[in-house]
C-alpha cells in the first residue's frame, strides 16, 4: 500500500475540519491548493479524481490528497454519502513509499544536550485504505466539537487531537500491513532495548516473545542484517558512544552502564566496532568539539 513520509518536527497542523452529507448527484469541484486534504467517507462513496488517478472512496475508507495537485469530482455521488474533510499544512512528502518497505526497525538519532536543532525523524500516513470506524470516528468527532468551539482554550487540543489521529493511522499501518516477520523484528529490537543491561539469555528472548528463538534470530537478520546477539552489542556500542560524548564517566562505569561488567572485554568489544579503544573515542570526539 503507497504512503507518504512526512518529515517531523514540525508536526502538521490543522486548517480545518468537517463533516457533511453530500445528497446524490452532488460532487466535489475542480480545486488545486498548497494543503492536504484527508478524506474519510463513512457512507456511500466518494468519486476523485487526482492529476488523472481516479479513486472510489468507499464506506470505511480514507484518501489523502495532496498539496498542489488537481482534484475533482470525476463522477457525482449515487447515493446519500456522509464525509469527513480535514484540511492541514505540512511540508511536501519527503517521498511515496509502499508500506512493505517502510523502515520501521531503522533506530533514529537521539538528541543529545549539546543538540541546538532536532535530529531528521519521520512519520507515515497511508495514502488511500480502508479504516477502522471505532477507531477512528472519535478524533473526528472531538476534533469537529473543538474546532465549532475554538479559543485558546481549545486550541492546543484541537492540534493534539489530530496527532492523536496520525498515531492511531500509523499504528493501524504497521499492524495491517506489515509482515509478521517484521513485527516480531520490532518485538526483538524493543526486547533487546529494554533489557540491554543484563546478559544476553536466549532461552529468556524465546520465553518473552512466544516464539522459537532460531525463528527470532531470522527475522531479525532478515531486516537488519544482525542476530540477536550482534544487535544487542550494536546497541551497547551505540549507547557507550553517546555516554563517552556526553558525560564524563568513566570508562569502567560507562562498560557497567551498558552491561558489561568486565571491563576489559568492554573495551575488546568497542575496539572490534569502532577501530579505536574507548579513550581514543572519546579523545577525538572532544577534539571535533
Amino acid at each position: 500500500m503507497r504512503c507518504l513520509e512526512l518529515m517531523i518536527p514540525p508536526l502538521p497542523q490543522l486548517l480545518t475540519i468537517g463533516h457533511s452529507y453530500w445528497p446524490p448527484g452532488q460532487q466535489h469541484f475542480v480545486r488545486s491548493f498548497n494543503v492536504y486534504d484527508m478524506l474519510f467517507v463513512l457512507q456511500g462513496t466518494l468519486y476523485i479524481t487526482e492529476d488523472d488517478v481516479q479513486y472510489e472512496i468507499k464506506e470505511g475508507s480514507m484518501l489523502v490528497l495532496e498539496p498542489n495537485l488537481t482534484h475533482v469530482g470525476h463522477r457525482p455521488c449515487e447515493e446519500t454519502t456522509e464525509i469527513y474533510w480535514i484540511h492541514f499544512v505540512h511540508p511536501a512528502p519527503v517521498r511515496n513509499i509502499e508500506s512493505g518497505q517502510i523502515p520501521w526497525s531503522v533506530p533514529s538519532a537521539k538528541g543529545t544536550d549539546h543538540d541546538v536543532a532536532p535530529h531528521r525523524q519521520v512519520m507515515y500516513i497511508p495514502k488511500f485504505t480502508s479504516v477502522h470506524g471505532p477507531d477512528v470516528v472519535p478524533f473526528l468527532q472531538r476534533m469537529l466539537e473543538l474546532h465549532h468551539t475554538l479559543s485558546p482554550k481549545s486550541s492546543l487540543p484541537l492540534q493534539t487531537q489530530l496527532a492523536g489521529l496520525f498515531v492511531e493511522l500509523q499504528t493501524a499501518l504497521r499492524t495491517q500491513y506489515v509482515p509478521r516477520s517484521r513485527l516480531l523484528c520490532d518485538q526483538a529490537i524493543a526486547y533487546l532495548q529494554q533489557h540491554l543491561t543484563i546478559p544476553f539469555d536466549a532461552r529468556h528472548m524465546e520465553q518473552a516473545l512466544h516464539f522459537h528463538f532460531d525463528y527470532i534470530a531470522r527475522c531479525l537478520k532478515k531486516y537488519t542484517g544482525m542476530s540477536p546477539l550482534q544487535y544487542m552489542h550494536d546497541l551497547q556500542i551505540r549507547t557507550a558512544k553517546a555516554l563517552l560524548e556526553n558525560t564524563d564517566l568513566s570508562v569502567s562505569e560507562i562498560s557497567l552502564r551498558v552491561g558489561i561488567e568486565n571491563a576489559n572485554y568492554f573495551i575488546r568489544l568497542f575496539r572490534k566496532h569502532t577501530g579505536m579503544t574507548p579513550g581514543q573515542y572519546r579523545s577525538a570526539r572532544i577534539g571535533m568539539a
